[in-house]
């Protein structure tokens, strides 16, 4: 009965809200449309590229320090005080220090090569612990199997290696994706990020919602806002969930030794 109050509650009020816009209100958002989808397209392209980025990362330095313990001694504790830090806490300092060097290699996108930099420095540790303890956990008969084979890393990746680790790198890769989306509301639109120099992108749905918010169009930035949720309710399920069924239901690590 409290969930079906609530559920009354919500409606109720959304069907206030509604009702509270005014027609010319509604041309203006629905006229707007096709260009913020166009912007959720664009950074949907940036998350897959973070994403990418970050899964190739874990597959190889992951890989790495899971088999040199003397490198994982090292390596880990640098990235485990690098992922403390929230990144807008020291990104001004690296824009200043890079931006010289990005722009001579990216030009006028600079800004966009910069913001894939921040999104990834702010998410790419999900899948890399992920794939990292992940391997970490496989079986020791795993690593006898590879050995005895005297399999070389792709075929280990192929074979072994990912199917084993699979669910973690589902977690890992989620979490990046999800995460991911923080760093492009942050880095879209960012003024004055060092002096008078203003970090943006050419064009993105999190950079509309920015400058609409800050400029007091509260309607489009809402609007927007409404438009992703709903995109990103439609990914978490046909992507998300699939994606952690079929982790829990094929790749089974304590099962796969017999399979071997």
């Amino acid at each position: 009965m409290v969930a079906l109050a609530i559920l009354i509650y919500i409606l109720y009020e959304s069907a206030l809200l509604v009702l509270s816009v005014s027609g010319s209100e509604w041309s203006y958002l629905f006229s707007k449309t096709p260009s913020l989808l166009y912007g959720l397209l664009l950074d949907y392209i940036r998350v897959i590229t973070i994403t990418l980025i970050s899964l190739v990362l874990a597959l190889t330095l992951g890989y790495y320090f899971a088999y040199r313990k003397k490198a994982e001694k090292i390596g880990i504790p640098v990235i485990q005080t690098l992922s403390a830090y929230p990144v807008p806490a020291y990104f001004p300092f690296v824009f200043l220090a890079i931006y010289p060097f990005v722009d001579a290699i990216f030009g006028s996108y600079t800004e966009e090569a910069l913001v894939l930099l921040l999104g990834f420095l702010a998410t790419f540790y999900y899948v890399f612990y992920g794939f990292w303890m992940g391997v970490k956990a496989m079986p020791s008969e795993y690593n006898e199997i590879m050995q005895n084979l005297d399999m070389g890393f792709f075929r280990k990746m192929r074979y072994v290696i990912i199917p084993s680790t699979f669910p973690y790198l589902i977690a890992g890769i989620t979490s990046t994706v999800n995460s991911a989306w923080g760093g492009l509301e942050i880095g879209e639109y960012w003024p004055n990020i060092a002096g008078h120099k203003t970090l943006q992108v050419h064009q993105g749905l999190m950079k509309t919602i920015d400058v609409a918010t800050s400029t007091g169009n509260i309607a489009l930035a809402a609007w927007g806002s409404f438009l992703f949720a709903i995109i990103v309710a439609i990914y978490s399920i046909l992507f998300t969930r699939k994606m952690m069924d079929l982790a829990k239901k094929k790749y089974v690590a304590e099962e796969g030794i017999y399979s071997a």
